[in-house]
Parts: structure tokens; sequence; C-alpha cells
């Protein structure tokens, strides 16, 4: 505990521009207005520190004080203990979002991901299309169970939560890698523009969505 008149130390964030798991931490500090110092996974300090902040040595790694966290769920679990406002207050909400941020960080994540890394950095005549036609396809088929999961709600658990961050993240990918988003989902469509309209979504996206700056 800080002693009274002692000034707030700026948790830092070692992450990665494009991973959707340091984005999806990113989206959660911004809802809360957490203030943080974002840390270049690649820059040559940030690989020695990492080397002994982490047993595996990925991002994201959030350092508060003198308390080290690995791993993208586990933070977002802190960021709410310490914060809140990332999950709702009732107990099947907060049950759904939590569930639903697992379902994003599996099963949408290995569907984009297949995608994104038949693409990145390669030109079109380098793609590979088998990997990208079988990642479209999972992609395709798990819209239906989001669409319904959303329902009529603004956000997925009702308020905007840990949930919508994990797969506003995996959704802003997906868009900018041209992975497809069928009118036959009104609803997505529309929880996308409300969830990209939000102020730190741009503000926290990779380059790879907002374009160059």
């Amino acid at each position: 505990m800080r002693a009274p008149g002692e000034a707030a130390v700026t948790a830092i964030l070692y992450d990665k521009d494009e991973c959707p798991f340091c984005w999806k931490v990113r989206l959660a500090m911004h809802a809360q207005a957490r203030p943080f110092t974002r840390r270049p996974h690649d820059h040559p300090d940030s690989v020695s520190e990492l080397g002994r902040l982490s047993v595996t040595g990925k991002v994201p790694v959030l350092v508060d004080g003198e308390l080290v966290i690995p791993e993208s769920s586990v933070i977002t679990e802190y960021l709410e203990e310490t914060g809140g406002g990332l999950l709702p207050r009732h107990r099947a909400g907060r049950v759904k979002a939590r569930l639903l941020a697992y379902y994003s960080d599996n099963t949408v994540g290995k569907a984009v991901r297949e995608v994104i890394f038949a693409k990145r950095g390669r030109p079109p005549e380098q793609w590979d299309r088998g990997r990208i036609d079988a990642g479209i396809a999972a992609w395709l088929e798990l819209l239906p169970y989001l669409s319904a999961e959303l329902g009529e709600q603004r956000y997925f658990a009702g308020d905007y939560s840990l949930a919508d961050c994990a797969l506003g993240a995996r959704f802003g990918l997906a868009m900018a890698y041209g992975v497809p988003l069928p009118e036959t989902y009104p609803r997505l469509h529309r929880w996308y523009e409300r969830v990209a309209q939000r102020p730190g979504f741009r503000e926290t996206a990779p380059r790879v969505v907002t374009g160059p700056a």
C-alpha cells in the first residue's frame, strides 16, 4: 500500500502490437482508464527482461509494482479484481463473460490464426490458400453460436466485459485480414461496429487494424 502523498507507479505491459492476447489486455486496461506503459516485446531491453519475468518468455506480461503477471487471462482477472468494471454484477453474466472470453481465446482464436499466419508478411501469390480456406470455414462454423449468445444485447454479457475485449480483438484482426463476416449476421455486425466505435478501440488497436499513422 502506498504511503499518503506517494505517487502511483504506472503499470508496465510487455506486449506485441498484433498479438490478440495483448490487445485484449490493452482493451481491458483502457476500459478501466488504468494508466500503463507499453514495452514492445522485441526491444533489446524487453527481450532480456521477459526471460526473467516469464517462464515462457511470451507476452503479455504485466508488471504492477512488485507483482509480475504473465498470461492474458490471469492479467484480465487481476484487472477485474483490482479495478472492476470488466464483469457484470450478476453471477450468470460473470460466468457467461468468462466462458466467452475462453471461447474467444481458444476456438475463435484458432480459426482466425490460420488466416493470419497464412497471409502475414507474404504477397498474395505466396499465401497458403488451403490454410486460409480452412480457417475461414472454421470461422463461419462458429458464427451461429456467437450470434445466438449475443442475442439482442448490446454486448455479450449485457454490459461491456472481458468477453467483448477478447472477441473484439479477434474480430478486429479477422476483419483486417479479410476474414468475411456475412450480412446474414446483422447482430454481430452491429456489435462489432459498437465495439469499434468505443474510444479505446483505435487507441489500443494494432497498426494492421488502424492503418498507417
